[in-house]
């Protein structure tokens, strides 16, 4: 380890043997704010999810029930969703929620060359985010999914397949 080095006037170098010993209560007082700072998150995310709850189970009822009536969707999850799609009847079809969510297939063409189809991701990340949830939650709850989920071939990447192997298979 290199101490640190101080050039005096008359042009010699000296090495310091100070240890600044201030850093520990500086290191403190961030980590205390940091605390501080995620629990009152965890306080807000929990006030949001209270409320988001009220309106879903006095408005969308019948949504809510639905969505919670599949095997593995609990409220939070279930609330969370129809509020990132908004009224159902603001789309025309399937293909625009779909479209919406940005899980809509893209096709890559330049002559007689086509290329591999994969999801947009144009729409909206939240939702994608909340329908991945809930279909790991449906194949590990459902013994249907579970069995046509394994039958067929698992795509994507190797992380996401090795958490769907850990987490479905149990």
């Amino acid at each position: 380890m290199q101490l640190p080095h101080t050039v005096h006037a008359s042009g010699t170098h000296q090495h310091s043997t100070k240890i600044n010993c201030n850093s520990k209560p500086r290191k403190e007082i961030i980590l205390s704010g940091k605390i501080d700072t995620l629990l009152h998150l965890q306080k807000r995310s929990d006030e949001l999810t209270k409320a988001l709850t009220k309106y879903c189970e006095s408005s969308i009822v019948e949504d809510l029930k639905i969505v919670t009536s599949i095997d593995g969707i609990d409220n939070n999850t279930a609330t969370t969703f129809l509020a990132e799609i908004g009224r159902i009847d603001n789309y025309a079809s399937h293909k625009n929620l779909i479209a919406f969510a940005g899980s809509d297939p893209t096709v890559y063409q330049s002559g007689k060359y086509e290329g591999a189809s994969k999801i947009s991701k144009r729409g909206n990340r939240h939702l994608r985010r909340v329908i991945w949830i809930m279909t790991v939650r449906v194949i590990h709850h459902n013994p249907m999914f579970k069995k046509y989920f394994f039958k067929k071939e698992v795509r994507g990447s190797h992380l996401r397949r090795r958490y769907l192997q850990q987490h479905i298979s149990s």
